[in-house]
């Protein structure tokens, strides 16, 4: 009786993870529920997401709406900002591959951790376009500011978020059904 109901509840919450004894074959002592840490994470995505998109909006303003970028303080601004975007962007790739830990089964059909890959390389390419964009504007010097800095961010995110992210995807065992 236990099982079964600790089973319905774990199906309407959507985990997925069998706990029913006549489905596993014994009662599962301790089941782990994510969905809060999911639900904060998501929140955290959504915020950061949102800011990202502020400050890559906010340095396309003052880039074109701006009268002289070649001002000091109107470059130290656009520097300053393209530092914070350079963060958030950091941290929305770090938040974004803490859920893979978690995650029990992936369907067998789908491209695993691809898309994940996909969405890192877009969130370079922004990156890129900020550098791209000083350019346009003959901003010469805080075009290599900026890219050498988002080069430093590329390799340390490279380090630290995905080279052990592919190890962790190589060892991991996929459940199959």
């Amino acid at each position: 009786m236990y099982a079964t109901a600790r089973s319905a509840r774990s199906r309407r919450k959507g985990l997925g993870a069998i706990t029913d004894a006549r489905e596993a074959g014994s009662i599962v002592d301790k089941e782990e529920d994510y969905s809060d840490y999911f639900g904060h994470n998501r929140t955290i995505s959504s915020v950061l997401s949102l800011f990202c998109g502020f400050l890559f909006t906010s340095i396309i303003i003052l880039l074109t709406a701006y009268p002289d970028t070649g001002e000091v303080f109107a470059q130290a601004t656009l520097f300053f900002l393209t530092f914070i975007f350079y963060i958030s962007l950091y941290t929305l790739i770090d938040n974004l591959e803490m859920g893979f830990h978690y995650i029990k089964d992936i369907p067998p059909l789908t491209l695993r951790v691809a898309p994940f890959f996909r969405l890192v390389l877009v969130f370079y390419l922004f990156g890129t376009a900020v550098v791209m964009m000083f350019l346009l504007f003959d901003l010469l010097g805080l075009a290599l500011a900026s890219g050498l800095l988002w080069a430093i961010f590329v390799i340390v995110s490279i380090r630290s978020i995905i080279i052990p992210f592919v190890k962790n995807s190589k060892e991991r065992v996929w459940m199959k059904r």
